[in-house]
């Protein structure tokens, strides 16, 4: 049978929420998003989603940024270099950490609500949640690899007239920790600064340039924060990766 629900975790600006929107498109049914950072202490927002649902089905409910919203007891966000990246402002209140609890448990046995959470860190969340069948099953989504980088830089670069000095797997290489987001951001200031040097609405984008913004943009993830994800999921039930 499948899953009454799913996580879907990894890095920010890995593509998470696309790929839930994407499956609920693809399956024809309605579909809710609920903005975790949105709703930290508005417990009536899950509710009324939750009852949206229900009135609406066949549904699936992107849960974002559940990890905000029912935060393990003491969860800290902390990485191992001592930063706090990532952390919410605040967490989900008492009565937000319940109103998600019981509205994910109450449509668990639905057949035609399915529950697609998403979050960022998948140890920071309140483990009643996958331990049970209300999330019974686990998508890591990890920051991209050096091919998977020159595939989303060619994305990016579709409508752009680069240089015949730019070689985008030397660029994918100059951009190890990089997620889709900064690799859009990457080509946007690289574009900006072929403008202020060429004076034009439309010019090639040379090397130079993608050099320039590689000293200017840089990656939300750390070194050390990509090794505790790959930590962080070498650790993690491996059995509920399976469909």
């Amino acid at each position: 049978a499948p899953p009454s629900g799913v996580i879907v975790w990894g890095p920010l600006g890995t593509g998470k929420g696309h790929m839930i929107e994407a499956a609920a498109g693809a399956a024809g049914v309605s579909y809710l998003i609920i903005r975790g950072r949105e709703c930290t202490d508005h417990p009536d927002v899950i509710r009324d989603g939750f009852r949206f649902a229900m009135e609406n089905r066949p549904c699936v409910v992107h849960l974002m940024d559940i990890d905000w919203l029912a935060p393990r007891k003491d969860a800290d966000y902390s990485w191992s270099d001592g930063s706090t990246t990532g952390r919410p402002d605040k967490f989900g209140s008492d009565a937000v950490h319940l109103a998600v609890h019981e509205e994910v448990a109450r449509v668990a046995p639905v057949p035609d609500v399915v529950v697609l959470a998403s979050c960022y860190r998948i140890d920071v969340l309140d483990q009643a949640f996958t331990r049970t069948s209300m999330l019974g099953r686990k998508i890591y989504v990890p920051r991209p690899g050096r091919e998977d980088r020159a595939e989303i830089l060619k994305y990016y670069l579709r409508d752009v007239k680069i240089g015949g000095d730019v070689d985008l797997d030397w660029l994918a290489g100059e951009t190890e920790y990089f997620v889709g987001w900064d690799l859009e951001a990457l080509c946007r200031k690289a574009k900006l600064l072929a403008v202020e040097r060429n004076s034009s609405d439309s010019p090639v984008v040379s090397r130079q340039d993608f050099e320039a913004a590689l000293g200017r943009v840089r990656p939300w993830l750390t070194p050390e924060m990509a090794s505790d994800y790959d930590r962080i999921f070498g650790e993690d039930c491996i059995h509920k990766y399976n469909f």
